[in-house]
């Protein structure tokens, strides 16, 4: 799991983490809003915070590698879950200060228009947590993967069937004639 805790002195904070769930192949988000601000200690608290300052959402591979394209091309990546009437969008892109990127922007929105209940939460990331965040994001789609290739063995194991590999390098540099029609 990857944390940030982002206190502030105007108690509009915010807390994400990032957990790879092995059994959902999939990223969870969880985002939590700053509870309190300690003045003397200058320190703030997450804990006690209601279920209206907390989200969470599921994130593919997909939109994980999109994450991680944004970050190593400082470009903007973002997506939309569910329907017009309950969702959850997502948007991570450069975050500017007075004409000069000064790390990374990460904010996620939750409406539900049956409930009447419409969240948003936004944390920033300086550079270094970037690169952190791009690390974890790479070692969670490695994983992916390796598991992929895993269970895609075990099947070919329990199915008793071959899996093919690679014809020879004198094999592979044979030309080949294909009759394509284009």
């Amino acid at each position: 799991m990857l944390q940030f805790y982002k206190p502030n002195a105007k108690n509009t904070g915010s807390a994400c983490s990032f957990s790879y769930n092995k059994n959902d192949k999939a990223l969870w988000v969880n985002f939590i809003k700053q509870a309190s601000w300690n003045p003397e200690a200058k320190t703030g608290t997450f804990k006690g915070s209601g279920p209206e300052k907390k989200a969470n959402s599921k994130f593919s591979v997909t939109e994980l590698a999109g994450l991680v394209h944004a970050i190593e091309t400082n470009g903007e990546y973002g997506n939309f879950h569910g329907t017009k009437e309950r969702n959850t969008t997502f948007k991570f892109c450069p975050y500017i200060r007075e004409g000069n990127q000064i790390g990374y922007s990460f904010s996620l929105n939750q409406n539900n228009q049956k409930e009447g209940v419409k969240k948003s939460f936004i944390i920033g990331f300086n550079f270094a947590e970037g690169r952190m965040l791009k690390e974890y994001a790479l070692t969670v789609l490695n994983n992916y993967f390796v598991e992929c290739i895993e269970e895609s063995q075990s099947y070919a194991k329990k199915t008793d069937k071959k899996v093919e590999t690679p014809a020879s390098t004198e094999d592979n540099n044979q030309e080949v004639d294909l009759d394509v029609p284009w």
